[in-house]
């Protein structure tokens, strides 16, 4: 898991390991700064969202799926968006790999988003 780093000169760094030079934060900066992370994962977990809803809207006016097909998905993976929604995305990970598949939300569905989450988890976590 990424942590805090400070160096000397106040420079911030969120990795896995401390670069040269760094030491990790700790106390009320460690805090602050989760906390300001946490906005952030919150705030991308938002623009995932609204990005699936509008590609959902275009599926439907190039007629790739139906607007029954596409309220189906959005009913069936309802708890998922509202995860990832309010960026719980270790939470997301767990919930998506449990959750069947159905209709629109195959196979190739759930491993694109599956495929995303992991890939957001790797790169902020």
């Amino acid at each position: 898991m990424r942590q805090f780093f400070k160096n000397i000169e106040g420079a911030i760094a969120f990795e896995t390991a401390p670069p040269a030079g760094f030491s990790l934060v700790a106390g009320t900066e460690k805090e602050l700064l989760w906390r300001s992370k946490y906005k952030e994962m919150r705030e991308d977990g938002q623009r995932y969202y609204t990005e699936t809803q509008a590609d959902l809207y275009l599926a439907i006016l190039d007629s790739t799926y139906t607007s029954s097909e596409v309220f189906e998905f959005e009913s069936y993976t309802s708890q998922l968006s509202s995860i990832i929604n309010t960026g719980n995305w270790l939470t997301a990970q767990s919930f998506i790999s449990a959750l069947p598949t159905s209709g629109i939300f195959d196979v190739t569905k759930k491993q694109e988003i599956t495929t995303y989450i992991n890939s957001y988890i790797s790169d902020n976590y």
